[in-house]
């Protein structure tokens, strides 16, 4: 389904539903996210009125330009080019009814620099519709491309909306500062985990974002006992994080994940399966050897493959999005095709889901997760020092400039 150009609709047996929720607790800024999910079977393109918008509001696209230092005098153009993409799934549609499996996995994605909660709708919706309910968070750290949240006034009836804008690139050793926000990141994802669980137990939940959505429907219908991280770039080393604090994550893929931000300590410690997903341009020496580290673990299913022909935004939404003449330039497209490309990341994801999360059935091509295939390298195409790592190999990654790798 779906055009060449746009937002990509999932390919599976079911129809995608989406819905956003917004909540007030437990922390200052709440939850906010878009879940994706099966929905009632219907022919999707027939829909179009009912797809929701892949920018919110303008505030975010006005974020993603300012991101990528874009002029400012160009947005108004730039708005035009891009128009008003829209996510080819059902705006608050109900979730399928199903006796077997009565119960959906749950995948708790993380965004990366300069992302918010649709700039993975591609992913995201191929996964729901092989049967996963994906919740993708909009982090407030200051790491989104924009985010809002509402204040209550003193009156305590009238309601206004604060804008968050993200926050720039700190000079120097940017260590510290990412890796206060990888932890408030880990944090919101495991409210966000808290969230699904009092879904699942059909508990009221006050979703501030007023779509009228039922979500006592969800109520009993979550594999809480499957449940894997799922996150590009920044949202790769947040995914890491929760692994190490939060035993209810099952396993993880990684896609492009930024490194630098993850506490050494804690790469021992981590004790679940892990499958990297790289690009082929974004990778260096330093961040490869940090990934190593956690490749060795005796007994633990640890797996890295490379996609040929990729750049760091091969795994987003923006390489459908800005067509092969945009996109080549702005580095949003590599030479491979957006539409294999995402086919072997998407594929190999769901092998190695289904695998750690023992899910029965489906014809998963688990040759991909050996790196099988003309478009895979088993492994990294990034040269690294054949003797041990030392820390001064380790540490060039601070040098590199981060997340151009993530420019959307």
């Amino acid at each position: 389904m779906g055009s060449r150009l746009g937002i990509r609709a999932g390919t599976g047996p079911h129809t995608v539903g989406v819905t956003d929720i917004r909540t007030a607790g437990p922390d200052k800024h709440g939850v906010f996210l878009r879940l994706f999910y099966p929905t009632e079977p219907c022919d999707i393109r027939q829909r179009r009125r009912d797809w929701p918008t892949w920018t919110p509001s303008r505030q975010y696209l006005d974020g993603y330009l300012k991101f990528m230092a874009v002029p400012k005098w160009t947005f108004p153009l730039c708005r035009l080019i891009l128009g008003n993409p829209k996510v080819p799934a059902i705006l608050n549609a109900p979730l399928l009814k199903q006796e077997t499996p009565s119960k959906f996995p749950v995948i708790v994605f993380s965004h990366g620099l300069g992302g918010q909660r649709t700039t993975y709708s591609v992913v995201c919706s191929e996964m729901a519709s092989r049967g996963y309910l994906v919740a993708s968070i909009e982090h407030r750290d200051g790491s989104a491309s924009a985010t809002y949240v509402t204040r209550q006034e003193d009156d305590g009836k009238t309601q206004t909306v604060e804008w968050i804008p993200m926050t720039p690139k700190p000079e120097g050793d940017e260590y510290p500062v990412r890796n206060k926000q990888v932890h408030e990141r880990a944090d919101e994802l495991g409210h966000m985990l808290d969230l699904l669980v009092t879904m699942d137990q059909g508990s009221n939940i006050n979703n501030l974002c007023k779509t009228g959505m039922d979500l006592s429907q969800f109520k009993d219908k979550l594999d809480l006992d499957r449940v894997a991280a799922m996150g590009h770039s920044f949202g790769g080393a947040s995914s890491l994080v929760s692994l190490y604090r939060d035993p209810r994550l099952k396993c993880a893929v990684i896609l492009d994940g930024w490194m630098l931000p993850v506490d050494r300590e804690m790469y021992p410690q981590i004790s679940q399966p892990i499958l990297f997903i790289n690009t082929e341009a974004f990778h260096w020496p330093g961040n490869i050897v940090r990934m190593n580290r956690l490749m060795g673990m005796d007994g633990v299913d640890r797996k890295m493959i490379t996609i040929k022909g990729t750049v760091h935004q091969s795994q987003t939404d923006s390489t459908f999005l800005l067509g092969e003449f945009f996109g080549t330039r702005v580095h949003s497209r590599g030479p491979l095709d957006p539409h294999v490309a995402i086919d072997i990341n998407n594929e190999a994801s769901l092998a190695f889901l289904a695998k750690h999360l023992d899910l029965l059935g489906g014809d998963y091509n688990s040759a991909l997760l050996e790196g099988e295939g003309e478009h895979l390298i088993k492994g990294t195409n990034v040269k690294l020092d054949p003797r041990p790592a030392k820390e001064e190999q380790v540490d060039t990654s601070v040098q590199k400039p981060t997340p151009d790798e993530a420019k959307l």
